[in-house]
């Protein structure tokens, strides 16, 4: 009975180290440089560059408007239950954004006020 538990506890070490190992792989599948496409948006706020950067444990990421130019640098990203998440203002509204990762894609949300949430298309942009 004792090899039992043995081997049970061993089993159960096992499964935690690898949902931890996958944990940390889903992670650095979100880094890199990703085309965006927010579905539903209004004209004008439908594409982005995104490139997701992690350092030590921290995220951020750097935001490009396809349509403008205009770059938002080293936007902070919070790791939480597998997912990144942060906001920004766009036009003077605050947007919650959502990033995770789920059967090897990348998925996510943007939310506000006035738009609600909608979903977001990650492709992986190249270089």
């Amino acid at each position: 009975m004792k090899k039992f538990y043995l081997f049970l506890g061993l089993v159960l070490v096992y499964s935690f180290l690898a949902i931890a190992m996958n944990h940390k792989i889903h992670k650095e599948k979100l880094t890199g440089r990703w085309n965006v496409m927010v579905v539903g948006a209004p004209s004008g706020y439908q594409e982005y560059i995104v490139d997701i950067k992690e350092n030590k444990g921290e995220h951020k990421m750097d935001v490009i408007f396809v349509d403008s130019d205009y770059k938002i640098p080293n936007l902070a990203l919070t790791s939480n239950e597998e997912k990144l998440t942060g906001s920004l203002n766009v036009d003077n509204e605050k947007v919650d954004i959502t990033i995770w990762e789920e059967k090897g894609v990348v998925q996510g949300t943007a939310a506000s006020p006035s738009i609600g949430v909608l979903p977001i298309e990650f492709t992986r942009a190249n270089k």
